[in-house]
């Protein structure tokens, strides 16, 4: 298996993190928009959680919301909405309001392969992965736990679950340089969150298929993982 070759089976939902020179605005309610940086922030990629979030201005960022209802924002006049377990790129905006999300913004270009310092080869967690791929993952954060039925929220099947199961969210970034793979042709814009990729079991835990991912240019992709409990 050649450098554009690799699988991977342990990728979630992904966002391709994008550019912006200035995450927030000025913040007009600190009480409400508690906000830390995440595990993986160093000086080439910025990563802040932010929950309760209320009014809160958005200057330039990859906004991904991590929680169950929709997140709605507005500029000027005109008013939107991030759906659950979605993301998009916000600029001179105004998020409304919404429970938890994740803001991303790349702080740095030149070698953005330095975001990758300190993070582990992949090779390392999995010895069955080539040795000749360069892919490199982070560490992970934990944010909390959250409490769903993921096949009416993930799929388009009704569900037949009486109650939601409880998970514990988790966070990490990978990176990879360019032309490294090709199994399946997602087209992944900056920003975009794809459909999870994973099966439901009849005990609402999922299991994944072998999946590889083609990177045209260098990139940096989160994970959102949620582990049952």
């Amino acid at each position: 298996m050649d450098r554009r070759e690799f699988l991977s089976h342990s990728a979630r939902l992904l966002v391709a993190a994008g550019l912006s020179p200035r995450m927030f605005a000025e913040n007009r309610m600190p009480e409400s928009n508690q906000r830390r940086p995440l595990s993986f922030s160093n000086d080439w990629i910025e990563s802040v959680l932010v929950t309760a979030v209320r009014e809160m201005p958005v200057e330039d960022a990859i906004v991904v919301n991590l929680s169950t209802t929709a997140m709605h924002y507005r500029v000027g006049g005109d008013h939107g909405a991030i759906l659950p377990w979605k993301s998009t790129i916000l600029r001179h905006c105004t998020i409304e309001n919404g429970e938890t999300a994740a803001l991303l913004h790349v702080r740095q270009r030149t070698n953005i392969g330095g975001v990758a310092l300190g993070w582990d080869w992949y090779g390392h967690r999995n010895p069955q992965f080539p040795r000749g791929t360069p892919l490199y993952i982070s560490s992970q954060d934990e944010i909390g736990d959250v409490q769903l039925d993921p096949v009416s929220a993930f799929t388009q099947q009704a569900s037949v679950s009486a109650s939601p199961r409880r998970y514990r969210l988790k966070l990490n970034l990978w990176y990879t340089p360019e032309e490294t793979e090709l199994y399946e042709d997602v087209l992944m814009p900056p920003g975009f969150t794809h459909d999870p990729f994973f099966m439901v079991g009849s005990d609402r835990s999922f299991s994944y298929p072998w999946h590889r991912y083609y990177a045209d240019t260098d990139c940096i992709w989160m994970a959102v993982e949620l582990h049952p409990l």
